[in-house]
């Protein structure tokens, strides 16, 4: 089972800040989980809301703010990141979930990582259309389908239908154990005997995913110091 901090260790550091991101695979986490959107020329940086009303508490939309713009802001001193500056300060052979929040940040983002990251990327979005397009045209990388609470209308077979080819990874929300647990256990099922790797977010507890931890390959978490 690899570990993976959500958006770095925001237990202790703010999320998808490089001190955040880099400190939890400094204490030992396989890699990490982070967003990435486009500033209004074109940059991805990390972060995972639309605004930086959380960061900087200012209500402006990241795509109306250039990248020279957007580092005015801060948070204690802490700026947001690029994914440049991010895979140029990440220690190599790690796993990075880059999660597209974005239907522009794409091909960007994926051209970006293959250029400056040496270690698995996984590639994953809540725009499912999205990842359907990516996986064709880069076959060779890794994609993976993100699943939350609007995409509960789906039925069983639609949801096993995305996986037919060249998906590597179902990002499943580990409250859905609670709220769905028969289908749930289903499609944990199915899709691993189509060998699709599961990954659950936001693990805070181990006992969370006692009844499913032989089903789990990657766990995305606050604070990586509870599994490692």
């Amino acid at each position: 089972m690899y570990i993976l901090g959500h958006r770095g260790i925001p237990v202790l550091y703010k999320e998808n800040t490089l001190v955040s991101l880099n400190k939890a695979i400094e204490l030992g986490a396989h890699g990490i989980e982070t967003d990435v959107r486009l500033s209004k020329d074109g940059v991805p940086v990390l972060i995972h809301d639309d605004n930086i009303r959380s960061f900087a508490g200012v209500d402006i939309k990241i795509r109306d703010l250039s990248l020279s713009e957007l580092k005015e802001y801060t948070f204690s001193g802490l700026t947001i990141p690029t994914l440049e500056e991010f895979l140029k300060s990440a220690p190599p052979g790690k796993c990075l979930n880059i999660e597209i929040k974005e239907y522009e940040a794409g091909e960007i983002a994926i051209e970006m990582c293959e250029r400056y990251y040496s270690g698995e990327k996984i590639y994953s979005s809540f725009n499912h259309k999205l990842i359907t397009e990516l996986k064709e045209r880069y076959p060779k990388l890794k994609f993976g389908y993100l699943f939350e609470e609007s995409h509960a209308g789906m039925s069983e077979e639609e949801i096993i239908g995305l996986f037919d080819k060249n998906t590597f990874s179902a990002h499943l929300p580990v409250v859905g154990l609670a709220y769905y647990p028969d289908i749930f256990m289903s499609i944990i099922q199915r899709l691993k005997e189509k060998d699709i790797k599961i990954v659950m977010w936001t693990v805070n507890s181990k006992e969370e995913i006692e009844k499913i931890w032989n089903f789990v390959d990657y766990v995305i978490t606050d604070d990586v110091r509870i599994f490692l």
